[in-house]
């Protein structure tokens, strides 16, 4: 004969199991949902700062600026570096602007400007001005060059303290300077 008995342990045991595997899969799908979200929204931030970054990303830093040469053609002499371009920067990439408050024929005063470009900088080997000029600069090394100016006359400021140099590089940033010319200037004084 056998005996029957009514056990529900066995009822609970099921129902425990199948409310784990159910709470085991909700867990696996809201999981995957928010690594799905976060690798999207990581993903438009990396596409966002390739197409919003600057071609060259430099900056020029500046080692020596003093006055050269006074007279009939002023000139001043740069030593500079390009520490943070990512790779060789052509030197019509990079121009030079100086600023200077002048009198003019009339007696009053004038702001004036002279431009260029770095075509004639040169390594340090050359004298920045003739000889062996680069054709592109290159991280980590240091240059030179021989800026000529035609417009300020820096004998014969109105003000020392509105003289400013400005040199920009394309794709990169601009980098500003307000020269000291003080109120006598002469060859070999540092500018900044």
């Amino acid at each position: 004969m056998i005996r029957r008995r009514f056990d529900n342990r066995a009822e609970v045991g099921t129902s425990a199991m199948i409310v784990f595997i159910a709470i085991l899969l909700a867990s696996s799908v809201i999981a995957a949902l928010i690594i799905s979200v976060g690798d999207t929204v990581f993903a438009r931030t990396g596409e966002d700062a390739q197409v919003s970054s600057h071609g060259n990303k430099g900056i020029i830093n500046i080692v020596v600026l003093e006055i050269f040469a006074l007279g009939a053609t002023d000139e001043l002499h740069i030593v500079f570096d390009l520490p943070f371009i990512e790779k060789a920067l052509p030197e019509e990439d990079l121009i030079w602007i100086l600023m200077c408050e002048g009198v003019s024929g009339s007696g009053s005063n004038i702001l004036y400007f002279d431009t260029g470009h770095f075509g004639f900088a040169t390594t340090l080997d050359g004298d920045g001005l003739t000889s062996l000029p680069v054709v592109e600069f290159k991280p980590g090394d240091i240059y030179r060059i021989r800026i000529q100016l035609d417009e300020c006359d820096l004998e014969n400021l109105v003000s020392s303290k509105k003289v400013n140099l400005l040199i920009d590089i394309k794709g990169g940033s601009s980098s500003e300077k307000v020269l000291r010319i003080g109120d006598s200037p002469y060859v070999g004084k540092d500018l900044i």
